[in-house]
């Protein structure tokens, strides 16, 4: 059956829901043919086209907090819970890879790169996604976002810290190699689109931590450079208290009333969060609770 164009842009509109319009990325229109699937669409169990929900996978943008969102925050020691005060959108696109002297680095084909920060090329003793002070305007702050990456022949490895926990590893195998190119592990422009960065690698960066990446170039006759964009919300927030947001923190653990709109967000890649440590700790006057602890704060189940 075709649909009219026309018809298809009434119903669209019928729906309003912008989440419903977004959703429809995945198709085309056009009046010949009314909808088709898009390149890389595939069906589900139904037979139907998945929207970006049931295939597990979204843009960052519609997981991005407003100001006054609330959240939980899980640290390797616990969670915190608060709100965020106010947020700034950061975003580098295109940023092009480089070395620590500023040098643009061409993978060659069937090769790997070996790990390097995401450096301002102005600059490069700076790193972009980088907090150097624990609060700012006094306030504790935080970077969440993701990283979209072209083109799809490159693979990149993040590693959180750097040097350290590379996502996605399936628990019973060895540790990833991006040295080898392993199809695990990994980002590219399938995952994670240049132009549309999703939460295949949701990122969380805390104060004085470094994010780097190695990558490997699979084209096997081309050399490349990889073109990323950078896109972060970087929040400035209200941590709650016990002592006189008992009631918050436990609809927040308990995803009950208002808390069940929270978020929640992880700090690290590794089976187990990042640590927060105590100079943390110490500078956003706050400690970290597990989840029952939390929820027992308001007397609740």
């Amino acid at each position: 059956m075709v649909l009219h164009l026309d018809l298809v842009e009434s119903l669209l509109h019928m729906l309003g829901d912008a989440d419903h319009r977004q959703d429809n990325s995945l198709f085309t229109v056009s009046k010949r043919n009314g909808f088709k699937p898009m390149r890389g669409a595939s069906p589900n169990k139904k037979g139907c086209i998945g929207t970006s929900e049931e295939r597990g996978i979204v843009p960052i943008v519609r997981k991005l907090l407003q100001n006054n969102h609330i959240f939980a925050l899980e640290f390797r020691e616990g969670f915190l819970f608060g709100r965020v005060v106010h947020r700034r959108i950061c975003q580098w696109k295109p940023w092009y890879l480089i070395d620590a002297t500023g040098t643009a680095v061409d993978i060659s084909a069937s090769s790997a790169q070996a790990e390097l920060r995401f450096r301002d090329p102005r600059n490069p003793q700076n790193s972009i996604p980088f907090l150097n002070t624990s609060t700012a305007a006094g306030f504790p702050w935080f970077f969440h976002g993701a990283i979209g990456i072209k083109p799809q022949q490159v693979y990149m490895y993040l590693r959180y810290p750097e040097g350290q926990v590379i996502p996605g590893k399936f628990p019973n195998i060895d540790p990833t190699r991006p040295t080898s190119g392993d199809n695990t592990g990994f980002v590219n422009g399938v995952n994670s689109p240049y132009e549309e960065p999703t939460d295949w690698c949701e990122i969380i960066i805390q104060p004085s931590m470094h994010l780097g990446a190695e990558y490997y170039n699979k084209d096997d006759a081309r050399d490349h450079q990889p073109c990323l964009n950078l896109l972060f919300a970087l929040y400035w927030v209200q941590f709650f208290q016990p002592a006189t947001h008992a009631k918050q923190i436990s609809d927040i653990a308990l995803r009950r009333y208002e808390g069940a709109k929270a978020a929640f967000l992880k700090v690290g890649f590794g089976d187990l969060p990042h640590d927060m440590g105590d100079t943390l700790i110490q500078d956003w006057k706050v400690a970290p609770m597990k989840l029952d602890e939390a929820a027992a704060l308001g007397g609740g189940r």
